[in-house]
């Protein structure tokens, strides 16, 4: 296993409310979240940074 640090910028229109589920599936993708904050906004974008527990693929 391998943590990694990741940053997505995620559209706010395609984000249910609350946003901490989206959030989380949108990392899933990424591996398993161990922790992540909202950095940063505009009126259309959230910006996330993450780290992620990435597990290597099963031969």
């Amino acid at each position: 296993m391998q943590t990694e640090f990741i940053r997505l910028t995620l559209p706010r229109h395609s984000l249910s409310q609350p946003f901490h589920d989206a959030i989380e599936e949108a990392l899933q993708a990424h591996g398993q979240p161990l922790r992540w904050a909202i950095t940063g906004t505009t009126p259309t974008d959230l910006t996330v940074e993450a780290v992620v527990l990435k597990t290597p693929p099963r031969p």
